[in-house]
């Protein structure tokens, strides 16, 4: 399929298509250009070799290569670069109360900076149903 037996894989097929590096042609760098090469320091891997196999060489790289990373996790996240993680509804009890006082809590303080008192006190009255709620349950206050 392709001439002269070149390897194309999925990993040159997702690099191209996150603009990770161009699969059909590369780039050579001149002989007057000091290579300026981004590399871990733990696995020597570097940031062209990432590219190619598709995995990183240890949990170092992650720190090494972030500038890189961030704007293709962006793109694949939609928009998002960190991870609140996901509590199962059967499982999380009053988990998911806490989770939303705190958000209403933040919200409450950004109104307040804000001078939206109106706002901030409808806020204020979910906050109170939430904390009767778990008053309720027999957990108490935060």
């Amino acid at each position: 399929m392709f001439p002269d037996n070149t390897g194309f894989s999925i990993n040159n097929l997702l690099a191209g298509l996150l603009n990770l590096q161009s699969p059909i042609t590369e780039a050579k760098p001149s002989a007057f250009q000091s290579p300026n090469i981004l590399q871990c320091e733990r696995c020597n891997m570097t940031y062209e070799q990432f590219t190619k196999i598709g995995r990183f060489g240890c949990s170092h790289c992650y720190y090494t290569f972030s500038r890189q990373l961030q704007p293709i996790l962006r793109r694949l996240h939609s928009g998002n670069t960190t991870h609140a993680g996901k509590i199962p509804r059967r499982t999380g009890g009053t988990i998911h109360i806490r989770k939303q006082l705190n958000q209403l809590k933040q919200k409450l303080q950004e109104l307040i900076v804000k001078e939206e008192f109106e706002k901030a006190a409808e806020v204020r009255d979910q906050i109170r149903a939430l904390e009767s709620q778990l008053s309720e349950r027999g957990e108490g206050d935060l």
